[in-house]
């Protein structure tokens, strides 16, 4: 923590002076905001299909000091003959070499899911528990992905589908 508060007085110090001699500061502010951050933003996507419908599904999540942590999850349902009654499920867990994932945490929609694009956030509740506001957290020394399963809404038997997204 010294060092980025001595990183940032010296970054404040060289706005400073470039105020004073007419220099474009920019560089350095970049500087002291990038060595400041403790945390890096990213995503993780999967994708399966079954009987002409597909889903692509995506998980937000960035890295704390010491946790992965899930923030959003969205998904886009397509394909020929799809209808606006399909099923989602997925679940937040890591690679446990010795065994079963242990499971953190589990989202399951209600039968409503309509076909394009839908998300589920700490502000979203589409019949499953929103993601907490703190975030799904899975501690930063486990191998931690998501899992996701769909249920197509088409005429006749309804195709399924599972997969799921790398390793963060």
């Amino acid at each position: 923590m010294t060092f980025i508060t001595f990183r940032t007085s010296i970054a404040a110090l060289a706005v400073a002076g470039a105020a004073t001699t007419g220099l474009v500061a920019l560089p350095a502010v970049a500087a002291a905001s990038g060595a400041t951050s403790a945390s890096a933003a990213g995503t993780a996507s999967g994708s399966c299909s079954k009987g002409g419908a597909y889903i692509n599904f995506t998980a937000h999540y960035h890295n704390s000091s010491r946790y992965h942590v899930f923030t959003k999850f969205s998904w886009t349902i397509a394909g020929s003959g799809v209808g606006n009654k399909n099923n989602v499920e997925f679940r937040v867990k890591y690679d446990n070499s010795l065994g079963r994932d242990p499971i953190y945490w589990t989202w399951r929609s209600p039968d409503n899911i309509r076909k394009g694009y839908s998300e589920v956030n700490s502000g979203t509740r589409n019949g499953g528990n929103p993601v907490p506001r703190s975030g799904v957290r899975v501690p930063k020394n486990k191998a931690a992905y998501a899992e996701f399963k769909a249920v197509f809404d088409k005429r006749g038997v309804d195709p399924r589908c599972a997969g799921h997204t790398r390793n963060v």
